[in-house]
């Protein structure tokens, strides 16, 4: 009787196992973390219809939609360790694989990245073309061209069409998924864009906290952050301030 009884106390268990567990591997990842957020500045949620407001501190998932209105900027930190800045009238979804090598697809708008650790990658998925991101510093925006600048490290932009490599310095234009990225070119003075040093980091903490957690493997870590009162404080090896 005491052994009948434990072989269904045992397949109970199971049985509630087995249903707990789709959910948890269901369940979307976090991916990174708003560092930076002012104006119309909006999140689609996975499975939601309707955007809601996006905040300093907020997480951000796996599959989640974010856009910004006009005169309206955000900023976001991968748990791989990438910044992300949106530009205003922007749109762009966080891969709903959640890979560490992050995807963003980028429908419209202007986004500007930088590679916190030597280690860091993003892919930047859009309409003409996918851009990759290594150890990079760059401007990318999608309008009824893409354009996409490098002032630090190097892209790749590739389509079916082709393929440029672009270095610090250079930039590149695609006129949609059916041509080929143009020949790389110098940036002129005019062609260097201002518009992401408007975006101040204000949640210090909460920037430090999560590239510790992107530090666990043992990368290296560099990077300065401009604070709203002008400073500038930066972060290398043990993440301490200075």
């Amino acid at each position: 009787m005491k052994l009948g009884k434990l072989l269904l106390a045992g397949a109970v268990l199971l049985a509630a196992l087995a249903a707990a567990v789709p959910a948890a591997f269901s369940a979307p990842k976090v991916a990174a973390v708003v560092v930076f957020a002012a104006g119309d500045v909006q999140v689609k949620r996975v499975g939601e219809s309707a955007y809601a407001e996006l905040k300093v501190n907020d997480l951000l998932y796996s599959g989640d939609n974010l856009k910004t209105g006009a005169s309206s900027k955000a900023s976001l930190v991968t748990k791989g360790g990438a910044e992300v800045r949106l530009n205003e009238n922007s749109s762009f979804e966080i891969s709903p694989q959640g890979k560490l090598r992050e995807l963003i697809s980028l429908s419209v708008g202007n986004l500007w990245t930088r590679m916190l650790h030597k280690m860091a990658k993003i892919n930047v998925r859009t309409p003409s073309a996918v851009c990759a991101v290594r150890g990079t510093e760059a401007d990318i925006e999608q309008r009824s061209l893409l354009t996409v600048k490098v002032y630090e490290g190097h892209v790749d932009v590739q389509n079916s069409m082709g393929k440029q490599s672009l270095r610090a310095g250079q930039m590149t234009t695609v006129s949609g998924a059916n041509a080929a990225p143009e020949a790389a070119r110098k940036m002129s003075g005019q062609d260097v864009g201002k518009w992401h040093e408007e975006v101040k980091v204000s949640d210090y903490d909460k920037f430090v906290n999560l590239l510790k957690e992107s530090a666990s493997s043992g990368k290296s870590l560099k990077t300065s952050v401009k604070m709203p009162d002008g400073s500038v404080k930066q972060i290398e090896g043990g993440l301490k301030k200075k």
